[in-house]
């Protein structure tokens, strides 16, 4: 046998043994990374954490508002050449006329509005929805202003706490009525929004 096919023969079985090895070595390191990624998935596993999150929820009764009495200043006369004011004091549920003597209270039975309000034990925010309110009379108006909740001095926003037991308790609410010189004969009418909210 030549020397040239004798050293093509050993080329052959080197190149197969390559082969072989390479083939086991890459075999191997597949069988390294599964068994890596295994074990990183159950450390992961090993560390992690469970918890149980409580869960509460309060239901508590919504409060109730209702108008126990209205807004009344009476029928009051007018001094047609001057302005005039009438105020009702709503801690002591009476009215009081200006001294310039151009209003003057003619029958009718003023008397501070009321709120009768209901709810559980929290205590509630109230406020008036407007400072002014004009009452009208077809196309004729008189302004109501300088609301005040409780006092003579109440403001318009004010937070009440519950009695206990019953939660619930009244509002009276005062105003001032404004005549205008000029001011035209008849019944005015309006309202006013009033809130109430837990705090």
């Amino acid at each position: 046998m030549s020397q040239k096919v004798k050293q093509k023969k050993n080329n052959n079985k080197s190149r197969k043994t390559n082969s072989s090895v390479v083939r086991k070595s890459n075999l191997s390191t597949s069988a390294m990374v599964v068994l890596s990624g295994l074990a990183a998935y159950q450390a992961m596993h090993a560390i992690a954490a469970t918890a149980t999150l409580p869960i509460i929820a309060r239901l508590v009764r919504a409060i109730e508002m209702t108008v126990d009495t209205t807004l009344d200043f009476g029928t009051l006369a007018m001094t047609a050449d001057r302005a005039g004011q009438a105020v009702i004091d709503p801690e002591i549920n009476q009215l009081f006329i200006d001294d310039g003597s151009s209003l003057s209270l003619a029958g009718g039975k003023p008397q501070a509005g009321r709120l009768f309000i209901k709810g559980a034990e929290f205590p509630v925010a109230i406020s008036l929805d407007d400072t002014i309110v004009k009452l009208t009379n077809g196309t004729n108006t008189v302004e109501i202003g300088d609301f005040n909740l409780v006092t003579a001095k109440g403001g318009t926003k004010m937070t009440f706490t519950p009695t206990q037991g019953t939660y619930s308790f009244s509002v009276p609410i005062g105003a001032t009525i404004k005549t205008r010189t000029g001011q035209i004969s008849g019944t005015y009418v309006g309202a006013s929004r009033i809130f109430a909210s837990y705090q």
